[in-house]
């Protein structure tokens, strides 16, 4: 990829960016030029201490009364001037009081003010947050579908919706950086980040992770690229794992999304916590320096993730001591330590690794560069902060976003929609924020655990299917506890619909080694199958789930609704009475058994006996109406492959027609997948129609990664011919 290129992209997308003193929603982002050029110019007025604050970033409540979630101490002017803290974040649920936008909004504007008045040279610190699925730390926020959700509707634009909306939302609180969108690819749903990817496929993500850049940067929020890279393909589906990764594997199914979001302007990225080949990212100049700024041509700000520095000596003990692990991060390429309590430790180590000489002058000259280089960008440097303190009612989108979510994994018997009679609801997702937001919201792991109890306004399936039913249906909602009297009024309904979950949870804690559901939830299914009632069960869940096949074979109807935000209920109830489709469609693969895990569409081909088959294949989904693709044609432009079909709704109801392209390239010596995803058809259909619908495929996708072993690897659009499938109909095309 041509370094100079990506850069002027960036350049020029930067000039129709909306930006900042935060305050002005019309005013342009800096240029990057004119940006370095007054960091540079700041540079030779900072003292080395000054210089390694602006590479520091600490906790929020370093500066609350208490250390905790409180308002801004009487001594945080004295804190802000010894720390002087080039930047401040806040873990999951770590908030101000009250907690509230107008609260934000003050907070942080009464933090900005103190660094101006505080800091070196009047600079203030830049305060970064994880709004992952809207401004997910405020209970009066809206909360969107998380990732995985959103790549089930296969709509880029949508996400870039979501992510202006959420941008919106965090300038009225007075933010101007966010730790999203996540890049990683979700190979292994035992992993508890899964739900936090786009989905398996690496054109999916990156086309969704572009999306969000540009949604986010449009609105005047600096966007992060995390977590690079690898991080979601450790052993075992275990966060924060070792992952050995060939050159192969890395350039066609890691890198691919970082590329995207780099090309559309991210100004941040955030590295990976695990390691790679057996050396932390943290400290591998290799994946920092090399792949990140020279292969992939990002000139933007690297910052850690949270207390990755400390972890190389306590965890990963691949350094002695601080120093050493202070010294190898930074030469790796790191710019800014995201360090939780311990300013002062790390500090003290980096002005020894700099004074005794592990570390130049000229290179923490160039991460403290890019801090205030980021800082100008954002129009930090301009005055202060002036958020509204109100964020937007985005329960319209939200809705729109989780209906085009949802999947109909299975609907043999036609109960769905819900036509008439007593339908029964029950199930621990029917009534539940908790799980029906998932992990990062309000609270790291979710609402009500940990330090924050409040919880944000919900439309919940139980409810909204009790106040939407149309003439004909009754509901009624019984909790899942009082099994006797339960079992009893299932018998006495038409159909039974059974809201499932996992209960609330993030990274590692979110691990599900078995991809089961609890116990008691398994054991409820199968009282309300032996009631000989229809069940449907809608799961809220970040990954796909393995029945036991027994249950599985008797279920009436099974909907995949994945973690769908505080609108889901209402939107779900749209779905099951029919008026609306289950327009999304599956963005793993999702396997058979627990033993099938990392089971992907672009598996190459198994050395002997069959291939394994997943219970639903990457790009499954039923709807009320039915589909084909015909008349496929693909034909070679610059750069790129424009392959069309004629999409068809060929049923009754409208519809939206989705299928999955995929590719078999030509031999390269190396495996390959038999038929590799690249794209995506999609239209909204009216019942009966038919639309000749197109995409461009650029030929990166189409490369193989040729090489040996140990060798070197290399990109190759090879000669030979290339059949692309869309549904049951295949072109051919043959590049020279």
């Amino acid at each position: 990829m041509a370094v100079a290129a990506c850069r002027g992209v960036r350049r020029g997308l930067a000039l129709a960016l909306l930006s900042a003193g935060l305050g002005s929603a019309s005013a342009t982002w800096l240029a990057p030029a004119a940006a370095e050029a007054r960091a540079r110019a700041l540079l030779p007025r900072l003292s080395l201490e000054e210089k390694i604050g602006q590479v520091t970033m600490a906790h929020m409540f370093r500066f609350t009364e208490g250390g905790r979630s409180a308002p801004l101490s009487g001594t945080a002017a004295q804190t802000f001037g010894t720390l002087k803290p080039g930047s401040v974040l806040n873990g999951g649920g770590d908030t101000p009081q009250p907690n509230t936008p107008r609260g934000w909004a003050d907070f942080l504007s009464a933090l900005d003010a103190v660094g101006r008045q505080s800091g070196p040279q009047n600079i203030p610190a830049v305060f970064g947050t994880d709004a992952v699925h809207g401004v997910n730390n405020v209970p009066a926020a809206t909360l969107f579908p998380h990732n995985i959700g959103l790549g089930a509707a296969f709509s880029p634009a949508l996400t870039r919706e979501v992510a202006q909306a959420t941008a919106r939302d965090l300038r009225a609180l007075n933010a101007a950086w966010t730790f999203a969108p996540v890049a990683d690819v979700g190979r292994d749903p035992r992993w508890g980040r899964f739900y936090e990817t786009f989905g398996e496929a690496p054109w999916l993500v990156a086309d969704h992770v572009a999306a969000a850049v540009e949604g986010l940067q449009g609105e005047g929020v600096a966007a992060t690229l995390k977590h690079f890279a690898g991080y979601g393909l450790a052993p075992l589906g275990l966060d924060r794992g070792n992952a050995e990764l060939s050159a192969r594997t890395l350039h066609e199914t890691v890198l691919p999304p970082f590329q995207a979001g780099i090309r559309a302007g991210a100004l941040s990225v955030m590295a990976n916590s695990g390691s790679v080949n057996g050396v932390p990212a943290h400290a591998s100049r290799s994946l920092l320096t090399e792949v990140l700024r020279g292969q992939l041509g990002f000139s933007g700000l690297l910052v850690s993730d949270w207390n990755d520095i400390d972890r190389l000596v306590g965890t990963y003990r691949t350094h002695a001591d601080l120093v050493q692990a202070t010294a190898a991060s930074v030469n790796a390429g790191l710019d800014v330590y995201m360090v939780p309590n311990t300013v002062e430790a790390y500090a003290a180590a980096l002005k020894e690794a700099v004074t005794t000489g592990l570390v130049s002058p000229a290179r923490l000259d160039e991460a403290t560069v890019r801090v205030l280089t980021f800082k100008a960008r954002l129009g930090l440097l301009d005055g202060p902060l002036a958020g509204s303190g109100s964020v937007g009612d985005h329960r319209a989108l939200a809705e729109k976003a989780a209906a085009a979510s949802f999947t109909l994994l299975e609907n043999p018997r036609g109960v769905l929609p819900l036509k008439a009679g007593r339908v029964l609801v029950t199930g621990p997702a029917q009534d539940s924020a908790a799980i029906q937001l998932g992990g990062w919201s309000v609270n790291w792991q979710g609402v009500g655990r940990g330090n924050v109890k409040d919880v944000p306004r919900v439309s919940t399936l139980a409810v909204a299917l009790k106040a939407s039913a149309p003439a004909g249906i009754t509901v009624s909602a019984l909790p899942e506890h009082k099994r006797p009297g339960l079992l009893a009024a299932a018998k006495q309904a038409d159909t039974v619909v059974v809201a499932l979950g996992e209960p609330p949870a993030a990274e590692w804690e979110a691990n599900n080694p078995g991809l089961s559901l609890p116990a008691e939830q398994l054991a409820l299914l199968r009282d309300l199958i032996g009631t000989g009632k229809p069940v449907v069960a809608v799961l809220m869940v970040g990954r796909p789930i393995v029945f036991p096949p027994e249950l599985h074979a008797e279920l009436a109807g099974l909907v995949m609704a994945y973690l769908p935000g505080t609108e889901g209920g209402a939107a779900l109830a749209n779905a099951l009475y029919g008026r609306a489709g289950f327009p999304g469609r599956l963005p793993f693969t999702w396997p058979d058994t627990a033993a099938q895990a990392g089971l992907s569409a672009d598996r190459p081909p198994e050395g002997a006996g069959k291939a394994p088959q997943p219970l639903y294949p990457l790009g499954h989904g039923l709807d009320y109406t039915t589909s084909a693709a015909r008349e496929v044609t693909a034909a070679a432009g610059p750069g790129s492959v424009t392959l069309s079909a004629e999409l068809i709704n060929s049923g009754e109801r409208a519809g939206t027609v989705t299928f999955v392209v995929r590719a078999a390239l030509p031999a390269s010596g190396a495996l390959q997948a038999v038929a590799r995803p690249v794209a995506a058809l999609q239209a909204a259909l009216k019942a009966g129609e038919t639309r000749r619908v197109a995409v461009t495929i650029p030929n990166e996708r189409l490369h193989t990664w040729v090489g040996d072993a140990f060798g070197a690897v290399r990109p190759e659009l090879r000669p030979g011919t290339y059949a692309f499938t869309v549904d049951d109909s295949r072109a051919e095309l043959t590049l020279p």
